[in-house]
């Protein structure tokens, strides 16, 4: 194969991936992650925000982007990245599910805009970025807590309920632990915001509590 032959062949294959064409896909993508980056930021509610990760939701819509650009022009290529994709294996946990949702968001992202589908890229981002958003805030306006009581033996289970059942609709006690001389209560309250002090005080100043803690349920962790 000649000098000539070469270059005939990398102009061929990449005849319609000029650098224009692969700057505005790129930027189409950046623009598209920034709603993303935003929206993950807004709604994160965990303990530890994870900057990094978020950056990574935008490098990675970015990477979808390249690769559908790579394999919609030659046929070649697509089943050799399929190939090679198969092979790849991530052996990193993901410790909240939300983060498993912006992942695939951004991969989803990246795909449209490389087949470059803005439309349909452009629409998908703001619906599911409004729902997302939508979805936190209720969250936030309700949130749940647990109240853990600890007490003697006699400690009665009775009117701590009745404590914090006048001043919360929604009280369920989860779980009651009896030991000797010893006496643990864990109650779960919906509320809206942050939880009203004077239910602790009211505890704390009932008979044979020893100790008030409370918690915020978040999900599938407690933070």
């Amino acid at each position: 194969m000649t000098k000539s032959d070469i270059l005939d062949w990398f102009s061929v294959n990449n005849a319609s991936l000029d650098a224009n064409r692969i700057l505005f896909v790129l930027g189409m993508g950046i623009l598209l992650g920034a709603v993303i980056f935003a929206t993950y930021r807004i709604t994160y509610a965990g303990v530890s925000y994870n900057a990094k990760f978020n950056v990574g939701n935008v490098v990675m819509l970015l990477i979808a982007s390249v690769i559908m650009l790579m394999i919609s022009n030659n046929i070649a290529i697509s089943l050799g990245m399929v190939g090679a994709l198969s092979i790849v294996r991530f052996r990193t946990a993901i410790k909240d599910p939300q983060d498993t949702i912006y992942i695939f968001w951004s991969i989803v992202e990246g795909l449209c805009v490389g087949a470059q589908m803005y439309k349909l890229a452009f629409l998908s981002v703001i619906v599911i970025a409004v729902v997302l958003v939508s979805a936190s805030m209720y969250y936030h306006a309700r949130k749940k807590y647990l109240i853990i009581i600890r007490g003697g033996q006699s400690l009665c289970t009775n009117e701590i309920l009745r404590i914090i059942g006048d001043r919360y609709k929604r009280a369920v006690l989860k779980a009651a632990n009896y030991s000797v001389g010893h006496c643990e209560l864990i109650v779960e309250v919906a509320a809206k915001g942050t939880l009203d002090d004077s239910v602790i005080d009211a505890l704390r100043q009932t008979a044979d509590v020893m100790s008030v803690n409370w918690l915020l349920e978040m999900g599938e962790h407690i933070g």
